[in-house]
This record gives structure tokens, C-alpha cells and sequence, in this order.
């Protein structure tokens, strides 16, 4: 996270802006790392410095954002499999601990309202201007790509559960934390549907090829982030099913001939669904 501290490329109003296609906007996702890395190297070294750019990352992403019924969004401008202006839970669960922190560090009280109204989406389904669905009709789900047939990302829904806890611990919020122990169950207990021989799925999308599936793997880049977040999930939950399925993964990550058939998977995959989509 530290190294997303300085982005290297174009700024507007101090918010990192990406380019998908003609169309450049400020990315939610990117911004909210932007912060929490300057946070993070502020508790690291103490210089005030870092302080000031992080707040003014918060202000700034907090003005970016939209006010809708209550609720504080941040809405991705690019076409994702025919749907524009879609919201994403990762980037609503980023820029709500973002903004949690930074009221815990200045005690003003405004930045956890608008933590608040960022975490509203979670408690909506999809259809009804929210990041939620559910997996199977019964398992909550926070997608990443909130779009109405979503493909179920795994990173998106574990950083977004982050954000959920952060706010239920933070607001002392008995809603957010009965939400939060409830996608956290729904993860215990779908995570094997995400493990494809011992290698890491990035969503649960699936191709034919003829009479195969192809199953969209994770790259190596996401695979390790996959393991990363297992790890944070042991020291939160101490429960063995992270720890079981990190060491499957790091075990075909460090040796064998595992990563080898994941990228060419990966690559078949791409193959048959070329990225035309807006990511995040």
C-alpha cells in the first residue's frame, strides 16, 4: 500500500486520473489507496506532511463523489459489459476507510458521516442502486462490478468486507457489523468455489471453448493479492479456512508446474473475452 502513495501519473484536484479509452476520469479506487498509503506513511515516520496530503486526498475524494438518497457514491463513468456509470462495492468500502481514519485522526466528526453515507450502498442490492447481491439467492455478496449479472470478484468483495468491519468497529455500528458477519460467513463458505487446482479464480465468469469451460484465473499479480488478503483474514478471523486455502495457493505460487497452466489458462480465457470492459 505504501508505494501508492506517490502516483506517478495525471492529477486532478489532487486525485489520480486514469484513461480507459478517449475518456479520462478520477479513479474512486485509486484515490482511496492514494490516501490510505499517505496515511500510512505518516503513522510510519511522523511527518505532518503525509498527514496534510491525505486530507487533502479526503476532502477532495468526498467532493468527487455524488450525493444519492442519502447515500455518498462514486459512480465509474466507462462502459462494463453494456452499463455505464456503475458503482463498485471495492471502491465504496476504500473510500469509506479512508474516511474513517482521517476522522479518527482529526475528531471531526464530518468524515464519518460521509463514511457513513458511503457505507449505505452495502444495504441496497444492486438493482436497487447498491453494491449487494446475492450468490445462489441466499449468500450476501458485495461486488465489485455492481452491474445487474454480476461476475462475482473475489479481490473486490474481501476488500469491500474491509471497509464494511472498519466501519462497524469504528461507528460502533450494530447494522454494519451484522452485515459484516454475515458476508463474512458467506465467504467461508463459497471461498472453495474460487479454487480452481490450487490456483486462484479472479471472478467465478466462465467461457466454452467447444465442449471445455474455461474458468477466468486469476493473473500471478492477482493470485498473490488473493493470498495477501487471505493472510489479513487469518489475523482478523483466525479461522483455519483462510489458512487452509492460503497455503494451497502459496504452495502452487512457489513450485510446481501449477503456475504455468494457470497463465495459459488466463491466456485462452482472454482469448475468448477480450478486455473491452472498463476495470477498476
Amino acid at each position: 500500500m505504501r508505494g501508492r502513495a506517490n502516483y506517478p501519473g495525471k492529477l486532478k484536484n489532487g486525485l489520480p486520473v486514469i484513461k480507459y479509452a478517449d475518456l479520462e476520469f478520477v479513479n474512486p479506487v485509486g484515490a482511496a489507496q492514494n490516501g490510505l498509503a499517505n496515511l500510512q506513511l505518516f503513522w510510519d515516520t511522523g511527518d505532518e506532511f503525509y498527514l496534510t496530503k491525505a486530507l487533502n486526498i479526503t476532502k477532495a475524494l468526498v467532493y468527487y463523489g455524488k450525493s444519492e438518497n442519502g447515500s455518498l457514491v462514486w459512480r465509474y463513468p466507462i462502459d462494463n459489459r453494456g452499463h455505464t456509470n456503475w458503482l463498485s462495492a471495492m471502491a465504496q468500502g476504500q473510500a469509506a476507510s479512508l474516511l474513517l481514519r482521517i476522522g479518527c485522526m482529526t475528531g471531526e466528526d464530518w468524515y464519518h458521516e460521509k463514511a457513513r453515507e458511503a457505507l449505505k450502498p452495502f444495504f441496497l442490492s444492486i438493482n436497487k442502486g447498491g453494491v449487494t447481491c446475492l450468490m445462489d439467492n441466499k449468500h450476501i455478496w458485495f461486488e465489485e462490478y455492481a452491474l445487474p449479472l454480476p461476475p462475482y470478484t473475489l479481490n473486490g468483495f474481501i476488500v469491500a468486507l474491509f471497509g464494511v468491519r472498519d466501519g462497524a468497529i469504528i461507528l460502533n455500528d450494530k447494522d454494519l457489523n451484522h452485515l459484516y458477519e454475515e458476508a463474512l460467513s458467506t465467504l467461508i463458505q463459497v471461498l472453495p468455489r474460487f479454487n480452481c487446482r490450487g490456483w486462484s479464480l479472479y471472478d467465478l465468469s466462465v467461457k466454452s471453448m467447444g465442449p471445455f469451460k474455461i474458468n477466468n484465473l486469476a493473473s500471478p499479480f492477482y493470485h498473490r493479492f488473493h493470498i495477501e488478503l487471505l493472510k489479513v483474514l487469518e489475523l482478523l478471523t483466525d479461522d483455519v479456512v483462510f489458512r487452509r486455502q492460503r497455503l494451497e495457493w502459496e504452495k502452487c505460487r512457489d513450485r510446481g508446474l501449477r503456475i504455468y497452466t494457470a497463465i495459459v489458462e488466463k491466456v485462452i480465457y482472454r482469448m475468448l473475452n477480450p478486455v473491452k470492459r472498463g476495470t477498476i
